[in-house]
């Protein structure tokens, strides 16, 4: 075969081997630009996971110190109530050297417990006159010493059905006992504004029935 019919077949050869080797670098370059995206796209992915994560750290962080002080506080307020009841209990109420009472102070009320059978004979709703004098003595020290405070005045029984009296039954007859001490007190020149009369009938009983017969003048020191 002559070198002129030779040509055109060589040509063609050399053009289809150089378009093999241009065509495999593009490739190469397209499946690598393919890699960079993905590992680009995992970076951001981590990069973000690790920031929701530090945040995520940073919330608990601030939730733990908030409740931290939450609770070192209300070991403060623990505290401070504790010594006050202590202080409070040890206090002079004024009430103190009264014969046939007894007080019992907390930060929040003084309860002033006179025994039923000082003020009323048994069944009765009226005062004794031997009671006057007490009841005159407290009179004086709620308007001195407490001008301002509300005044309860809380009458109770022991559990002994009523069986003689004309009561309906202990919480008539305790409520009736406390309206008349409200009563006597308002003639000692409290005002009946800031008093006021409760029966609570053979509830809260205390060690024995006498302690249980009771009217407890409660001075309110923090409504």
């Amino acid at each position: 075969m002559s070198v002129t019919r030779c040509l055109p077949m060589l040509l063609l050869s050399a053009a289809v081997l150089l378009g093999v080797g241009c065509q495999r670098p593009v490739d190469e370059r397209n499946a690598l630009m393919d890699q960079n995206r993905e590992a680009q796209s995992e970076i951001d992915r981590l990069r973000a996971a690790l920031d929701r994560s530090m945040l995520d750290i940073g919330s608990v962080n601030a939730e733990n110190s908030r409740l931290q002080a939450e609770n070192d506080d209300l070991r403060r307020r623990l505290a401070d109530a504790g010594n006050a009841g202590i202080a409070n209990r040890g206090a002079s109420t004024g009430f103190e050297g009264i014969p046939d009472i007894e007080v019992e102070r907390t930060d929040t009320q003084i309860a002033v417990r006179v025994p039923g059978d000082v003020l009323f004979a048994s069944g009765q709703a009226e005062l004794k006159g031997s009671s006057l004098a007490t009841l005159d003595e407290l009179a004086g020290i709620l308007q001195s010493q407490y001008p301002n405070n509300t005044i309860r005045i809380e009458g109770y029984t022991d559990q002994d059905p009523i069986r003689r009296s004309g009561w309906a039954d202990n919480l008539e007859l305790s409520l009736q006992r406390a309206a008349a001490v409200h009563r006597h007190l308002a003639t000692r020149g409290l005002s009946s504004e800031r008093m006021y009369a409760a029966g609570f009938g053979a509830t809260r009983l205390r060690n024995s029935k006498e302690q249980s017969r009771r009217v407890e003048i409660v001075v309110v020191l923090r409504e």
